[in-house]
């Protein structure tokens, strides 16, 4: 039996990342990471394996990697570069007698030191697959849907395409990636491109009224501004099909994640 441990899964997409696993592989031989007690308890409530330990904590991650086959890295949510390169270092200095890690990674890790450093790393390693995840499409809808309620959803991005994804079905890959490993050792995961336009139209037709797209600059967006101006210079446009590969399916678009966030709220 092959056992797989998923680090992060008291998080979005390693808890995501966790349940797929469920529907793909025995429940017995998936185990999962995290950093508290509460966190460990509630995962095993539902029969999964689960195993205390922070990537600041070399030893408690030795401790926790015994038995484990192979890895679903979810990389480290901290924002300090460095601290971040050494937390992965430690994870990966940890791994020793795993076979296979799958590390999750961003879009443009060419040009982020840590994720970069943490690739080049897994290189010399060896036994890795690497997803470089591009941007989650949650976070642009629920902001929309927040300013929706205004009838005006705000833009910075020129009205040019974001190539989102939605967590589920990164989740969903990673986890299919920890079960089956492929041959291909980088993956560009970026779903169905999407406009702020089309993204106002959408939300007419879910809410039953009028919601227009407005240009704005990317500080009146807020924390998403960065990103919008990203794409206004278009940096984040690009699709590729490696997640339709992953998943065996089309990956869901900003509609169905719309829609779906509308029917919860």
């Amino acid at each position: 039996m092959t056992h797989i441990l998923i680090t992060g899964a008291s998080g979005r997409l390693g808890g995501a990342a966790v349940r797929s696993l469920l529907a793909l592989h025995p429940a017995g031989s998936v185990h999962a990471l995290v950093r508290t007690p509460d966190a460990a308890a509630r995962l095993r409530r539902t029969g999964v394996d689960a195993r205390l330990a922070d990537y600041a904590d070399p030893a408690a991650l030795a401790a926790a990697f015994r038995g484990i086959d192979r890895l679903l890295f979810i990389s480290s949510p901290t924002l300090d570069p460095e601290q971040r390169l050494r937390q992965h270092l430690d994870v990966i200095a940890a791994s020793r007698s795993i076979e296979h890690i799958v590390y999750t990674s961003v879009h443009g890790a060419d040009h982020d030191p840590a994720h970069a450093a943490t690739e080049a790393a897994l290189r010399v390693r060896g036994g890795a697959t690497i997803l470089r995840n591009g941007f989650y499409t949650e976070p642009f809808v629920t902001t929309a849907l927040e300013h929706a309620r205004n009838g005006v959803i705000l833009s910075a991005t020129a009205s040019r395409p974001l190539a989102t994804a939605s967590i589920a079905d990164m989740a969903e890959a990673a986890a299919r990636v920890a079960a089956a490993p492929p041959a291909q050792a980088l993956w560009e995961l970026r779903g169905p491109a999407w406009t702020y336009p089309a993204l106002a139209a959408i939300l007419s037709g879910l809410l039953g009224r009028p919601v227009e797209s407005r240009e704005v600059t990317p500080d009146a967006v807020g924390p998403l501004g960065p990103l919008h101006a990203a794409a206004a210079a278009g940096v984040l446009g690009h699709e590729t099909d490696d997640l339709r590969r992953l998943l065996g399916r089309e990956p869901r678009g900003v509609a169905s994640v719309a829609a779906a966030a509308v029917h919860s709220g």
